[in-house]
C-alpha cells in the first residue's frame, strides 16, 4: 500500500453508513464498530458499537458479550447486553440474559429469561 493511500484512509471521519452481516455469515470473534450493523448470520464472542444500533434480524443468532448504543431484537440473542440509549426486543425475538439500558421495549410474544436493570 503507498504512502498516499494510506494516509488519505486515515485522514477519514469515522463512517456513520450501516453494515449488513447476511444470513450465510458466521463469525466467532471480536466485531467493533462506530456504525450500526445488522445480524442476519451467526455471531459469537464480542460486539462493541458505542455509537451504532445492533439489529439481530429473524432467523439470526447471537451469542455475545454486547455493548451498543442501541438494540433491536428480532432473532436469538444469548448473553449480556449494555444499551447505552434503549433496547427493543420485538414479538419474534428471544433472549436468554441481563440486559443494562435506560429505555427498554418488550413486545408481547418475545421471549425473555434474565434480568434487566434500567439506569440513566
Amino acid at each position: 500500500m503507498s504512502d498516499e493511500f494510506a494516509n488519505r484512509n486515515n485522514d477519514r471521519a469515522p463512517s456513520s453508513g450501516s453494515t449488513r452481516l447476511g444470513s450465510t455469515i458466521v463469525l466467532t470473534g471480536d466485531l467493533e464498530a462506530h456504525e450500526d450493523v445488522v445480524v442476519e448470520g451467526r455471531i459469537q464472542g464480542k460486539i462493541t458499537l458505542p455509537s451504532g444500533t445492533l439489529t439481530v434480524a429473524k432467523g439470526a443468532k447471537v451469542e455475545a458479550e454486547v455493548r451498543v448504543r442501541s438494540l433491536v431484537l428480532h432473532g436469538e440473542l444469548k448473553g449480556t447486553v449494555r444499551a447505552g440509549e434503549k433496547a427493543v426486543i420485538s414479538e419474534t425475538a428471544e433472549m436468554t440474559g441481563d440486559i443494562v439500558t435506560p429505555k427498554i421495549t418488550i413486545a408481547n410474544g418475545a421471549r425473555f429469561s434474565g434480568g434487566i436493570r434500567m439506569k440513566e
